[in-house]
């Protein structure tokens, strides 16, 4: 008996490896993905387990088969031993159909990523052994199913190692900044800074030699790379893009690149899921304003007229902008298509198709600020640059007009852009189409705001290809019975293509990375 149980602990351990390897490649790659924030890689797996129910399935049947194994011993016959020793590789489809390897985006093995890889791992092993010793065989279990969360312990426990090993970058960003001196421009909001950031360093170009931080770059690590890899000599204004998760992030990336100018696009919903109300997401948000010396804030939302009020308290002198026609610094009414820039009168634009107003009140706002001259900035409004996937428009080769609106979606814009689709369509004398897999990250308004999206589509005119699962039920009650329901996007922009004809519309309102279910 003690040779056949020797042998069932080493197939069990092997069983228990192949399993941890697989849960492992799925959890750091989550890991990575969600930036390393600690509690996010068990919120993808929630959200795994609740999109598909076969998950639980697949641990309900481990479990079971542990237990019964457990109960069996001494094993008087082999089936209760090998119970045992496939109830990790049971558990280890869970969860169910998700990737093992990135498809939308492959795994960086990073320092990072190996630290994080072995921390896990010794945590996994002192798990395993802790169980197997109490239970035996059957122990073997418990580290599979608890896998994600020691992702998110190892992810906490390396926190204050990660950010020491980042301090030497961050010094050399900071060093590099004084060589160079720039003014820094900082911009935040829940949604819109990117394409604020692009318009402002165009408009700025006018006057200054000006450079702004690429892409999404808008964390600790993302601007100190900005600046130690593309800031150049004779740089005199650096836009930078701040983004946050929590209270306090805005706060330390000012600490440590203190804007002259910082500017808030607007307080919305994107941050609900980590932040939890409105009102925390202002405070966040109304970090950058700390350590400039000018901010520029829209006066269309009463917490930002506010917080205007709270910096003049403090001495920091406020540029106010809309985009809604109110009194401002510089202000851009929709209505009459005019924009007030300073003391001029008021001017006539061309807004680009699908254009965010804010985004560009907020870059004229800052551009008045640095004393651009009003015929300067308001020439540069005629070639504003498209932000890649926002709202960018193409043709398919039998014509189909095809909008790219994929990257970081939220609710306002969401909405902005199936009118956009829908007046491009109205335009063409064809239909159209909105492929999406819905918004995530608004926590509890979550649900509501796709449910929304889907009733704006319908109300429009417009026809529903939902994607995946992790809004698919929302959106389908909101778009009704012509909404079509796909797994991935792939399936979806091929049936979508087929079926659309040259004088058609389709619209991609976000993706999601492949997670997400």
């Amino acid at each position: 008996m003690t040779g056949w149980f020797d042998l069932i602990v080493v197939v069990t351990i092997l069983s228990l490896l192949a399993a941890l390897v697989l849960g492992q490649l799925r959890w750091l790659r989550v890991a990575q993905r969600v930036q390393y924030l600690p509690g996010e890689v068990t919120r993808i797996e929630r959200l795994w387990l609740a999109r598909r129910p076969l998950s639980l399935l697949w641990w309900a049947l481990a479990i079971t088969a542990a237990l019964l194994g457990y109960l069996s011993v001494p094993w008087s016959v082999p089936i209760g031993a090998w119970l045992v020793v496939l109830a990790p590789l049971i558990a280890s489809l869970s969860p169910w159909r998700m990737p093992l390897t990135g498809v939308t985006k492959p795994v960086a093995w990073t320092g990072r990523l190996i630290r994080v890889a072995v921390v896990s791992s010794v945590l996994l092993a002192a798990i395993a052994i802790a169980s197997m010793w109490w239970l035996g065989p059957a122990g073997a279990l418990a580290p599979v199913i608890l896998n994600a969360l020691v992702m998110d312990l190892s992810i906490w426990v390396l926190w204050p190692v990660e950010r020491a090993l980042q301090k030497p970058y961050l010094k050399n960003a900071q060093d590099k900044l004084h060589r160079v001196d720039p003014q820094i421009v900082a911009i935040t909001g829940s949604y819109g800074k990117t394409t604020a950031k692009g318009y402002t360093a165009h408009i700025l170009g006018a006057k200054y030699q000006t450079m702004a931080s690429p892409a999404s770059f808008n964390n600790l690590m993302g601007l100190s790379r900005s600046i130690n890899d593309t800031l150049a000599p004779g740089t005199e204004v650096f836009v930078a893009e701040m983004g946050m998760n929590q209270e306090g992030r805005i706060r330390e990336l000012s600490t440590w690149f203190p804007p002259y100018i910082s500017a808030i696009t607007v307080v919305g919903e994107a941050h609900y899921e980590r932040l939890g109300s409105h009102q925390a997401i202002f405070r966040a948000k109304a970090e950058i304003t700390e350590n400039a010396s000018v901010v520029v804030l829209p006066v269309d939302q009463p917490e930002l007229v506010q917080l205007a009020d709270t910096c003049r308290s403090r001495g920091t002198i406020v540029v106010t902008v809309s985009a809604q026609g109110h009194e401002a610094d510089v202000s851009i009414d929709p209505e009459s298509g005019t924009v007030r820039y300073g003391d001029s009168d008021p001017q006539d634009i061309t807004v680009p198709i699908l254009a965010h107003g804010i985004n560009m009140a907020v870059a004229l706002g800052i551009a008045w600020a640095l004393d651009v001259p009003a015929e300067a900035a308001l020439k540069q409004l005629n070639s504003l640059p498209v932000a890649a996937h926002r709202s960018e428009v193409s043709y398919s080769e039998r014509g189909v007009a095809i909008i790219d609106d994929t990257y970081n979606s939220n609710p306002p814009g969401a909405l902005r852009a199936v009118e956009g689709a829908k007046a491009l369509a109205e335009e063409r004398g064809g239909k159209f189409f909105v492929v999406t897999p819905g918004m995530v990250e608004l926590g509890a308004l979550q649900r509501k705001r796709n449910r929304e999206l889907g009733e704006a589509i319908r109300t429009a005119g417009g026809i529903c290809f939902a994607v995946g699962l992790t809004n698919r039920q929302a959106l389908v009650e909101g778009a009704g019975e012509q909404a079509q329901v796909f797994l991935t996007r792939d399936d979806a922009v091929g049936a979508v293509l087929q079926e659309a004809g040259e004088s058609d519309v389709i619209l991609y309102e976000n993706d999601l990375p492949d997670h997400y279910p």
